[in-house]
């Protein structure tokens, strides 16, 4: 990361849009690590309840080594990027004929794309949680038996479906800001976006971590 290494930067748009998608990716690896611990949880209340005990406790530790962690570090990578950024504005701006090029404007796709990438990619394992809860609810019916866990960890695939679509919109609203300033050879990072973007995951972490100790007691 650019901050710990104190490499020389200049205000340029690929520069901005680089670190944009370098941090999308982080976000991403993250919440696929939260995700699949939280399926992980699913498989342990599944074989837990078809009396495969041993499956069923690798399952639970699998949760709690990728889902901890990686809310942790959610924080961490969030506070990282701020300091990237500041760190590529302390450099100098280029020229404003330089804003105006081609290779500027296939970033700005490049980046785009990288939004579409990770919202589709949280909207499907949304799914997937949402779709696994249900399975298990008609196996608690199946089984006459309650499932533990399942009924309590409902509702957090929902939550990565909404993440999702907020990275579709707010991913589309960067990329045409981005094209109307590089139009105008005047680029600018849009710091509210990225303010917005960081308030609604903050929340949606610290959300997920509540359910998850509420669950847990």
């Amino acid at each position: 990361m650019m901050f710990l290494k104190r490499l020389p930067t200049v205000q340029e748009p690929r520069l901005y849009m680089a670190l944009e998608r370098t941090y999308l990716g982080y976000f991403k690896l993250l919440f696929v690590s939260i995700g699949t611990g939280l399926v992980s949880a699913r498989l342990a209340v599944l074989f837990l309840a078809l009396h495969y005990a041993k499956l069923g406790h690798f399952f639970t530790e699998l949760f709690n080594v990728l889902t901890w962690p990686a809310i942790a570090l959610v924080f961490v990578v969030g506070l990282n990027f701020m300091f990237d950024l500041q760190h590529i504005e302390k450099g100098p701006p280029v020229a404003a004929k330089e804003i105006i090029d081609p290779r500027i404007y296939m970033a700005a796709e490049r980046t785009f794309l990288a939004w579409v990438r990770t919202g589709i990619g949280l909207i499907a394992f949304g799914f997937v949680i949402e779709k696994f809860d249900f399975f298990l609810e008609q196996l608690s019916i199946m089984l006459h038996t309650k499932l533990v866990m399942g009924e309590g960890f409902s509702g957090m695939g929902i939550i990565f479906i909404v993440l999702g679509i907020a990275n579709l919109i707010i991913g589309g609203i960067n990329f045409i800001r981005t094209v109307k300033k590089v139009d105008e050879g005047c680029y600018h990072v849009h710091k509210f976006l990225y303010g917005l973007y960081g308030v609604i995951l903050f929340g949606i972490t610290v959300a997920l971590a509540v359910m998850i100790i509420r669950v847990s007691l």
